[in-house]
């Protein structure tokens, strides 16, 4: 019996596919990756599959449900006395329904989990989200497992593309990882791995390396020498952080990011003594966003990657800070901040100074 645990489980769409019909089937399938779909066709769908579970006992959920059955097994294999639910989504609208559809029948000890981008119809924000998405499951287990909770990652439901991801960061982060092949009565169990993590200083050594990765900069592998295999992989010459490497960047960024004023990934940007001089005097979380703005923004100034929604780019309005035309949200929890700056003579984004809201 397990006293404590957590149970992190992936949620694919089958459970609104099973029993729909063909025109109702055909439309699931065309929208699987829409953040938005046509509420006047989901909601019938939905209506009609939470009907059908609050009606039935738990041997039909389980057959209604990969995710449910999956669920089940873990709590007939553990007993625990305590008990508490993730649910990892992706990023769309058929994803959240169908997680949801899964929380209303587990009860309010559940938390649902996702990442902007977690969508398998384009690779490059498919990878951003994962990287989001480690960092998001790291923090949370590594707080459970400090308190003594034992934590399994069910990959019964969800899609391949996501479990295959997340059955090796459960092997590092997790107590166990455990399936039910379709149609098998038995739970398979895979135990946490006795893996060795890099240490800060092998991140350190290369930090330049995962921050542009982390923002979207393509970076070859002859640029990438030296950095442990381990945490990348190579695919036509370019890499990306593995699993592995998605995670130790998880644990040690914020710590480096803290650390000092990292100099700008683009030559198209930079940073004013008066900026230096306010960061030294930073709370710890102030300084790592203060970096991971910086960042952010010379990857959208040299590709265009969009901005996150936190980070308004935009004109000041008159003259508020003489020298400056534009200012960046670093952070808005408490006490505002903003960069603000402006574009010299050749181009280059200086960022002047860093203050509250205007």
């Amino acid at each position: 019996m397990t006293h404590r645990l957590l149970l992190v489980s992936t949620c694919g769409v089958s459970l609104l596919e099973k029993g729909a019909d063909k025109d109702a089937l055909d439309w699931l399938k065309t929208t699987a990756n829409d953040v938005e779909v046509d509420t006047a066709r989901l909601t019938p769908i939905l209506s009609a599959r939470r009907d059908t579970l609050r009606a039935a006992d738990e041997p039909t959920r389980r057959k209604m449900s990969a995710e449910l059955n999956g669920i089940g097994a873990v709590l007939d294999r553990y007993k625990p006395k305590q008990l508490f639910h993730v649910l990892v989504h992706t990023d769309t609208a058929l994803g959240r329904a169908t997680a949801g559809l899964v929380q209303e029948v587990v009860g309010n000890q559940s938390l649902l989990v996702s990442a902007g981008g977690l969508r398998t119809n384009s690779l490059v924000s498919f990878r951003e989200a994962l990287a989001d998405l480690t960092r998001q499951l790291d923090t949370l287990v590594r707080s459970y497992r400090e308190q003594g909770w034992f934590v399994v990652f069910n990959l019964t439901g969800g899609f391949k593309s996501l479990n295959g991801y997340l059955q090796t960061l459960g092997m590092i982060s997790a107590d166990r990882c455990v399936f039910i092949f379709e149609g098998a009565p038995e739970l398979m169990e895979i135990p946490r791995l006795p893996v060795r993590l890099s240490e800060l200083d092998d991140v350190r050594e290369h930090v330049d390396i995962f921050r542009r990765l982390a923002v979207g900069y393509t970076v070859s592998a002859n640029d990438a020498k030296g950095v442990p295999d381990s945490l990348l992989m190579e695919v036509d010459g370019e890499v990306t952080t593995s699993v592995l490497g998605n995670v130790v960047w998880a644990r040690h960024r914020a710590t480096l990011f803290a650390e000092r004023l990292l100099l700008p990934l683009s030559s198209k940007v930079r940073v004013a003594d008066a900026v230096k001089k306010v960061f030294s005097g930073l709370e710890v979380a102030q300084k790592v966003q203060v970096n991971e703005a910086i960042d952010e923004f010379c990857a959208y100034v040299d590709h265009g990657r969009p901005l996150p929604k936190s980070r308004t780019f935009k004109k000041l309005q008159g003259d508020p800070v003489p020298g400056s035309t534009h200012e960046l949200y670093v952070w808005s929890d408490g006490a505002t901040g903003r960069l603000c700056g402006h574009f010299d003579a050749s181009g280059v984004f200086v960022f002047d100074l860093l203050r509250g809201h205007l």
